[in-house]
């Protein structure tokens, strides 16, 4: 069994400096794969894992899909912790070009110091492949103002395919890349009728959801018009226009995916897919 919590599911720039919704990022966790991952770790990551008894030294891996504030701010501080303050080469990251280096449009995103930190450090590139225990993560190009933002399949021996996708515009064949994923976690920062260029709103969910076919999708990393909007009910108008179960990311939500997926929100309710 796979779990996957949301540390937060706030997005863009007004949700972050005010925090309506965390934004912590998504941990993935398996005893059975040995698996520890912090999955676009943005402000708090660290202190909502503490909150939620996740121990950050516990990580095995990091993985920032791009070099904005709100998906990478606390990737350095989460390095100190799973290399135990930098005392242990330890853990895995895998980042895009622009965190670990930089672009013309984007500053790189974590200091030389802490790229040395891990005992294995991963460029994720379009097309390529990387291992961390016995998943094979694939990365995928997305459309957004950091030209190097990236987003992430995670193929699991047993259980199948998750994907998640960051900031991105819809763009032709992005379902050839996703399709198999029996769990879709998308980053849907507007809702229906208020697009925004290198952003993904309901209406480019719709279609992803309808041409991929997951079990179950989910919208998380949200913006201050979708908060306003309201996230559960566009959840909602997506599922009846795909007829996929998709719902809205709860902060301290926790998946898990399994031969089933299971939803659990706060209120300890399960959802059986």
């Amino acid at each position: 069994m796979i779990e996957i919590v949301f540390l937060g599911t706030g997005g863009g720039r007004f949700a972050t400096i005010t925090q309506k919704l965390r934004t912590g990022g998504i941990r993935i966790l398996s005893d059975e794969l040995n698996l520890n991952i912090h999955l676009d770790p943005g402000p708090g990551a660290l202190i909502y894992s503490l909150e939620a008894g996740l121990n950050p030294k516990e990580l095995n891996g990091i993985i920032v899909s791009h070099s904005h504030i709100d998906h990478m701010n606390d990737a350095a501080v989460l390095i100190e912790a799973m290399t135990e303050g930098g005392t242990k080469k330890h853990g895995l990251l895998a980042a895009s070009h622009s965190v670990l280096y930089g672009n013309e449009i984007c500053d790189k995103a974590i200091s030389n110091y802490h790229i040395k930190l891990p005992e294995k450090v991963i460029e994720a590139k379009v097309g390529s492949t990387f291992t961390i225990n016995d998943i094979n993560v694939k990365v995928c190009r997305a459309v957004h103002s950091d030209p190097e933002t990236v987003g992430f399949k995670f193929e699991t021996p047993k259980f199948g395919a998750l994907a998640y996708l960051p900031d991105s515009e819809y763009y032709e064949d992005l379902n050839e890349f996703l399709n198999g994923s029996r769990l879709l976690i998308l980053s849907v920062l507007r809702p229906s009728e208020k697009p925004w260029k290198g952003h993904m709103s309901t209406d480019d969910a719709v279609k992803i959801i309808s041409e991929v076919h997951p079990e179950m999708a989910v919208i998380t990393h949200l913006g201050t018009l979708m908060i306003i909007k309201g996230p559960d009910s566009e959840a909602s108008f997506i599922q009846k226009s795909t007829g996929v179960m998709t719902r809205a990311a709860k902060d301290g939500m926790r998946i898990n995916f399994g031969e089933k997926i299971f939803l659990k929100t706060l209120t300890n309710k399960n959802e059986d897919q």
